[in-house]
């Protein structure tokens, strides 16, 4: 069987949860409903899940079950599962339940380190420094997700050279896959890609992922300007829910690009996921009635050509 042209990282159970923290009227999804889940979307051919994340449970509640999660999860051949750590102390937590895989948590900008993680850059890098040490000591897999790497909502323009000096940093401690992402859901194709092919040409040895939000209408066009530009990983979320939790405006504005537009995305374009469409868009009309909100995906509402076509031949 051969591999998939593009990698896709599903983050529902744990960016798509966590606003729930900052908007109500949902349903919170229980330990169980969170494995059964997990166990659809490996069903559906996705090759790795983000399945929570080792914070305080008094900052983001809706994942205060993580070890409990972690340690109940199901063995699934090609299937990977990681937790977001924002500090040393989720990373042994995460370690100590079981994870092999962890992503580090950076931000490009200085204002938002602060009202995010209470930390300085410079302070989250030393975090990542001892977090990868440990990692790499305990065979446990490790990325770092990046995020604010286009627009920052309080400074303005991230300048691509601190990209690129932390990502360099970042490589000298042993990271080799880093994701970038676009926050608030703001950038556009020529600054995605240009981001994009800045450091496939400086690190050509790393993987590089995409972790696109949407609040303009262009996050799937981001998607074809990263794809082309050397991205190889693509992070969405069954539903489009979710967005960074330091905003200065509602993050339900600002979710992520769904999971089924990406997978509809690829399929039009002859681009192989290994991605059941149709099971991600079944999971995500489960996930709405399981949440109580609907998903905000273009092919969830309207569906494929195909569909489209076969409804249009009554009429001819």
């Amino acid at each position: 069987m051969s591999q998939p042209e593009v990698r896709i990282v599903e983050v529902l159970l744990r960016d798509g949860l966590q606003t729930m923290v900052h908007e109500s009227g949902w349903h919170v999804p229980t330990t169980d409903e969170k494995l059964d889940l997990i166990s659809m979307i490996a069903d559906a051919g996705v090759p790795e899940i983000e399945v929570t994340g080792f914070v305080h449970p008094k900052v983001i509640p809706m994942l205060a079950d993580a070890d409990d999660l972690v340690r109940s999860l199901p063995i699934r051949e090609g299937v990977t599962y990681r937790a977001l750590v924002p500090n040393l102390r989720g990373a042994q937590r995460a370690i100590d339940a079981g994870c092999t895989k962890i992503s580090a948590l950076i931000v490009a900008s200085e204002t938002y380190s602060k009202k995010n993680s209470n930390m300085s850059i410079a302070e989250n890098v030393e975090q990542i420094r001892l977090i990868t040490e440990l990692a790499l000591a305990n065979g446990v897999h490790i990325d770092v997700g990046m995020g604010i790497c286009f627009l920052c909502p309080y400074e303005g323009p991230v300048p691509e050279d601190r990209l690129l000096g932390l990502i360099d940093t970042f490589y000298g401690f042993g990271v080799r896959e880093v994701s970038i992402a676009d926050s608030i859901g703001m950038s556009n194709p020529r600054a995605v890609g240009d981001r994009v092919k800045a450091i496939t040409t400086r690190f050509p040895d790393i993987a590089l992922g995409v972790h696109l939000h949407e609040r303009t209408g262009m996050a799937l066009a981001n998607v074809v300007a990263a794809y082309q530009n050397g991205a190889t990983s693509f992070e969405s979320c069954i539903g489009g829910y979710g967005g960074g939790i330091a905003m200065p405006v509602s993050v339900l504005g600002m979710g992520n690009v769904p999971t089924e537009d990406v997978v509809h995305l690829f399929r039009e374009m002859g681009v192989d996921t290994g991605v059941d469409l149709d099971a991600i868009r079944r999971i995500s009309a489960h996930v709405g009635a399981l949440l109580g909100v609907p998903s905000v995906a273009k092919v969830a509402q309207y569906g494929t050509y195909d569909e489209f076509q076969a409804f249009a031949q009554q009429y001819r």
